[in-house]
């Protein structure tokens, strides 16, 4: 029986594996086996999220963007700066039921800069 490695553990051999310049897909074919082998394939998204941490801690970010509109290159480089990523890969998503505005959400932080959220802010102080 294999032993039971915690997720944390996993996450930081993949990331450091990436990190080494292993290519992605035999790192998540390794640590997908294990998971296949020790019934833990329940985790998967777990993992996937705790891997984007250590990726972050090692200066590789991946950020989930929503905006109203495409973004352009001048807010990839603001968001490159504001998460102070050393490389940025961006998932980027058209929301049209944003007003406006952007919301990034990166490992364990979210900035929230869209219309709605301000209005949000505005009304709150109000009361």
């Amino acid at each position: 029986m294999a032993v039971r490695l915690s997720r944390r553990k996993m996450a930081a051999y993949v990331a450091d594996k990436l990190v080494a310049g292993t290519p992605v897909s035999e790192a998540l074919r390794e640590v997908a086996a294990y998971l296949q082998d020790s019934g833990r394939t329940r985790e998967q998204q777990l993992l996937v999220r705790d891997i984007e941490a250590e990726m972050a801690d090692r200066g590789v970010v991946v950020a989930d963007v929503a905006s109203a509109h495409p973004l352009d290159a001048s807010i990839t480089d603001q968001i490159k700066a504001m998460t102070g990523a050393k490389s940025l890969q961006l998932r980027q998503s058209v929301d049209e039921s944003l007003l406006g505005g952007i919301r990034v959400d990166i490992p364990g932080k979210r900035f929230d800069g869209t219309i709605r959220h301000k209005l949000n802010a505005l009304r709150a102080k109000q009361l």
